[in-house]
């Protein structure tokens, strides 16, 4: 089960966008998308949306990046890894490993 969730701030730690940090798009199993890391053009064939509108040809979209390839970003802006522990309800709480706060 992978700790990193949609919505979560994270950096990349290996490859060609290494060192950028943006929001999780979606999780995809092992694999995750990341706002403006990993783009590549996609052709597309054109068709009419609504209204009228031509829609398609060479667009940017952001391809699945390995999950192992980034970290979450905790509160103070760096790099953490992830742990849990259970809060006084009996929930998992997701916390960072750097400085023991939650996420």
């Amino acid at each position: 089960m992978a700790k990193i969730k949609k919505s979560d701030s994270v950096l990349v730690i290996a490859g060609k966008d290494k060192g950028v940090t943006g929001k999780v798009i979606d999780v995809l199993g092992d694999r995750i998308l990341v706002e403006g890391v990993a783009r590549v053009k996609r052709h597309t064939k054109e068709q009419t949306g609504e209204r009228g509108v031509k829609v398609g040809g060479i667009i940017t979209v952001e391809s699945s990046i390995h999950i192992s390839n980034v970290m979450v970003v905790d509160a103070d802006g760096k790099a953490s890894r992830l742990g849990s522990r259970k809060n006084d309800d009996g929930k998992n709480v997701r916390i960072s490993r750097r400085t023991g706060k939650d996420i």
